[in-house]
């Protein structure tokens, strides 16, 4: 039996273009997967990406009160003049974001694309907590000391364990690394001049060591 017309014509234009049918399903095969191994390193670093813009306005947002005020932190600031130095101990994080919602642009920046485990608020007054939040706030830092952690990516560990939400003090000789659950033993931080780093393991111990020129602790609020 001869095989359809249809398939005639199709082996025949393979000929005529220098390709046999076998020559092409392999072609087609390879760009087939060449595309599935692109794609998700195009989408990871896509979110690398918005995790990096997302800490830029947080920076810039800080820096924006510090203007508007004494040249503090919202941290450092009292609730009466619409810091929330009152609340840092209590290591809830949402509430130093939250009273710079005329600062930031949507609640959505306070979470990282790559963070599963938190999901972004649509609003800063109904329903947000620390639910909402990927990002640690340094409580401690000053506006005078640049390289200061001001906020970064909530995936740090303690002797190799993940921090747990609330207030973690931190000494210039802390043992503090990155975990794998976020940006695979790195992490992007915001420092206290407004700019953004991403650090890996040596750089953030560099950085944590630059946190007390003056005193022997700092505390950072996870989320």
């Amino acid at each position: 039996m001869k095989p359809p017309r249809s398939l005639r014509r199709l082996k025949r234009w393979f000929r005529c273009g220098g390709f046999t049918l076998i020559e092409v399903i392999v072609i087609v095969a390879t760009l087939l997967i060449l595309v599935c191994v692109l794609i998700p390193s195009i989408v990871k670093e896509r979110r690398k990406i918005s995790c990096e813009k997302n800490l830029r306005e947080v920076g810039v947002a800080f820096k924006v009160c510090t203007l508007d005020g004494d040249g503090s932190f919202p941290m450092r600031v009292s609730a009466r003049f619409g810091g929330t130095k009152e609340l840092v101990g209590s290591g809830q994080v949402f509430v130093h974001f939250q009273v710079m919602s005329n600062e930031l642009s949507t609640p959505k920046v306070l979470v990282c694309p790559i963070d599963r485990a938190k999901k972004a608020a649509r609003r800063f007054d109904v329903g947000f907590g620390d639910t909402n939040v990927s990002y640690f706030v340094g409580v401690d830092a000053v506006d005078t000391e640049p390289n200061g952690l001001l906020s970064g990516d909530r995936n740090l560990a303690f002797q190799g364990v993940a921090l747990k939400p609330g207030l973690f003090v931190i000494a210039t000789n802390s043992p503090i690394s990155w975990t794998k659950t976020m940006h695979h033993s790195c992490g992007y931080v915001a420092l206290a001049d407004g700019s953004v780093q991403l650090l890996n393991q040596s750089n953030l111990t560099f950085f944590v060591q630059q946190q007390c020129p003056f005193t022997t602790s700092s505390r950072l609020a996870i989320p």
